[in-house]
Order: C-alpha cells, then structure tokens, then sequence
C-alpha cells in the first residue's frame, strides 16, 4: 500500500504565560492508503490536536502534511475546505447530527449540499451503507428518537456519504458504552475492507487494537508503534 498521508517534522506549540508548551514535537509519521491507524494515549496528550492538523482544522506551527500530493499547510483556507469536501470524511465524540432532520436527511445532507441533487447511483451507495449498520428501520426517525449508538452509527454513514478516501475519527465512541463501542469498531473494520476507506482513529479505548492494521501511542509529542 502506498502512503496517503505523510507528515514531516509536525510541530504545534501553544504558550501559556512565559511557558512553551510542545503539544506536537518535530513528529514524522505515515499513513498507509487503504488501512486503520489508531492513535492512542492518556487524555491531554495531543491526539485530537494531531487530527485536527491533519483534518486541516488547525494551523501548524511548523513542518508539513502531505495528504496524496497536496501539502495541506501551504493552501489557504477556501482551498483547504473545497478539499476537506473531495478527501475527508470526519467522526467526533458528539455525533453533532441537526435535531430537526431524520437520520436519512443527515446522511445525506453534505452530499446534497455539494451537488444540489442525489443520483440514483449514489441512492443505492446510501442504501448499501444503511444496510451495512443495521439502520433500515431507524432512517425516518430524527436524533432525538434514536440512541447513542443509532446515532453515532448515523454520524459514521454521513462521514462517507461523499466517498471520502480518508475518514478521521477522534473519539468516535467516547460516549458509548462497551456494546455500541464494540459496534462501532466492527462496523470501521466491516467498511474499510468492502470500500478499502482509510480511517486514522484517535481513541482512548484499547479495544480498538484487534481491528487496526497500525497502532500508535502519542507521548511527549510524538508516535510510538506499538
């Protein structure tokens, strides 16, 4: 496999006071097309800000981040969305699903928003995923008549609805419980074989490591392989 995201002597630094905090530190690190990388480590450490760098979502202190061949910290901002929007798919820790819409027209809202339409080949794509979470009888109900676990499922099925070959996922089951987690890390595992999605996860939950084919542990602002 090749690599899909490359990033070379990462930093971001914050100040606080006359303190430098190095939350990432010169961090080389690569992503294999085609596979799930996790990341782990204790709360605080810098896992959500090394997505968020990633995602294009923050700015960089220094060094660069290759995703396929574009340099994402020497693209301004405009650029950086319209390429957010082709590339990447994004899971967080609150599913962040619009309370007025039923779960369908959450799916398929980014993709609708973009084209203005929904083609019959991408209809079936959606039917295909919703039967794929076990979602066929929940698609007409709306965020607040679903659970946790409904919900988060739905959240992973808008992240794809564009066909994003990178989906970045930081604490996407924080707020399940074992079961729904469980789920969710089969379903990542289910979907990254059928449709070869790159997932790099940021989690705290070591039951993740069985289904990863990578698995990270950010300490002092940098990856270990474990």
């Amino acid at each position: 496999m090749n690599n899909i995201i490359t990033i070379e002597e990462l930093q971001k630094h914050f100040t606080s006071g006359h303190d430098l905090l190095k939350v990432i530190d010169e961090l080389n690190f690569q992503v294999k097309k085609g596979s799930i990388v996790t990341i782990t480590g204790e709360s605080g450490v810098g896992k959500s800000t090394l997505l968020s760098l990633i995602g294009g979502l923050d700015s960089v202190t220094g060094g660069r981040i290759l995703i396929k061949d574009t340099d994402i910290t020497k693209i301004d901002e405009k650029e950086m969305a319209d390429f957010r929007a082709q590339n990447l798919g994004f899971v967080f820790q609150h599913h962040f699903l619009l309370p007025e819409f039923t779960a369908y027209e959450n799916i398929i809202l980014p993709f609708y928003v973009r084209h203005n339409t929904l083609p019959d080949p991408v209809k079936k794509y959606i039917d295909d995923l919703i039967r794929e979470v076990g979602l066929q009888d929940r698609m007409s109900h709306k965020p607040g008549q679903l659970s946790g676990g409904e919900c988060q499922r739905t959240a992973l099925l808008r992240a794809l609805i564009c066909r994003p070959e990178i989906v970045i996922a930081d604490e996407p089951t924080g707020n399940l419980d074992e079961k729904n987690t469980l789920i969710i890390f089969k379903l990542i595992s289910h979907l990254n074989k059928k449709y070869k999605f790159t997932f790099l996860v940021a989690t705290h939950n070591l039951l993740i490591k069985k289904y990863s084919h990578y698995y990270y542990v950010i300490r002092k602002g940098r990856l270990f392989k474990k």
